[in-house]
């Protein structure tokens, strides 16, 4: 069994847990800034959206600051491994955060911001939208979760052996 395996685990979950959350973060900023309203020249919140492909660090440091490092008694135990060896995997770099530059026009004349068209700028948020992508992040971090509770109990397991 390759021990370094199963701690591995814990940093990919990491990885997702952090994910899970700064997408969470990300839908109940734009769902929270979905009716703002700007005059013409006035800045107006765009709708942001997380790059899947990068990952920001929350729990990796907390993992960090909580890693259990083993250490070898005897050199033929573990070989091909340090006296110390980190088990929460390699670093990964920060989150993007995606800003879409979209907005809509509505028509509404009696508006105190209206354009003398009689135009309101407002964000481009589809709400249900949204609600689709926490729903899913949501269910993901619940996945991530399983998980890690899965290594968990496959590691005591190994242990009270």
């Amino acid at each position: 069994m390759k021990i370094q395996g199963i701690f591995t685990v814990f940093g990919h979950v990491a990885r997702g847990l952090t994910h899970e959350l700064t997408r969470l973060e990300t839908v109940s900023e734009n769902i929270s800034n979905a009716n703002q309203v700007a005059a013409d020249g006035e800045p107006l919140y765009h709708r942001k959206t997380v790059d899947p492909r990068l990952r920001k660090e929350p729990f990796r440091s907390f993992l960090r600051d909580k890693r259990m490092s083993l250490k070898r008694t005897d050199r033929s135990h573990l070989p091909g491994i340090g006296e110390r060896t980190r088990w929460y995997g390699e670093p990964w770099p920060e989150t993007k955060t995606i800003i879409h530059p979209n907005e809509r026009m509505i028509y509404d004349p009696t508006h105190p911001k209206a354009n003398a068209q009689g135009y309101v700028r407002t964000p481009d948020i589809n709400v249900v939208q949204e609600m689709m992508d926490m729903i899913t992040a949501t269910r993901s971090y619940e996945a991530n979760t399983s998980v890690l509770n899965a290594a968990k109990r496959v590691a005591k397991q190994t242990l009270e052996l």
